[in-house]
């Protein structure tokens, strides 16, 4: 550019730039045109496949969102009673990876606040539940069961109570309801 004089330093100039902006709309439209395409696959209903055995049917489905009904709420009540209440053997980091998909990260951090390591040797043992009732009211979650702990393959009984504080957030493919556990408060009946 250097050999040119003022004017064809300037038309190079010109055309430089030109050239610029016509690949930035170029890429700006290509952009524009690949989002309309993705938004438009986003809103496509989902296809749901089920293979069962050597046959695999696929059905095309909706997107809705549903109420959350007395039988949903009583079902992850059972299932995170029996991930909080059963086990095979008392190993604080598993129980709390099996309360992890039920749990707030509040309540879940309270929990582990509350439980310290112990450097003693626990007696071997395992933990059940059974009889499982839950109470579903506008105001409250209640549920009671049996407690089972096999202490050397002796069988104890004791019936829990429990509360729940339940709120709805974000589901995730752990808890696809959205329900999660913000508190709880345990009673032993007598």
């Amino acid at each position: 550019m250097s050999n040119l004089n003022a004017r064809g330093q300037w038309l190079a100039l010109n055309r430089i730039t030109h050239s610029y902006r016509v690949i930035c709309f170029s890429l700006a439209g290509c952009l524009l045109l690949t989002l309309s395409i993705l938004a438009y696959v986003a809103t496509l209903p989902p296809v749901v496949i089920e293979k069962s055995g050597e046959n695999t049917e696929r059905y095309s489905s909706t997107r809705k969102s549903t109420d959350i009904g007395k039988n949903e709420i009583e079902k992850f009540v059972i299932a995170f009673i029996k991930a909080n209440y059963e086990w095979e053997k008392l190993d604080k980091d598993i129980m709390m990876n099996n309360i992890h998909p039920f749990v707030t990260a509040d309540f879940l951090n309270l929990i582990k606040s509350k439980t310290k390591k112990d450097s003693k040797p626990t007696p071997e043992y395992r933990q059940y539940v059974g009889n499982i009732k839950v109470s579903i009211t506008d105001k409250e979650v209640v549920s009671q069961f049996d407690r089972i702990i096999r202490l050397k393959g002796v069988p104890f009984i004791s019936v829990t109570q429990i509360s729940l504080q339940i709120i709805k957030d974000s589901p995730n493919k752990w808890n696809p309801l959205g329900l999660y556990v913000n508190g709880l408060i345990e009673h032993e009946v007598k």
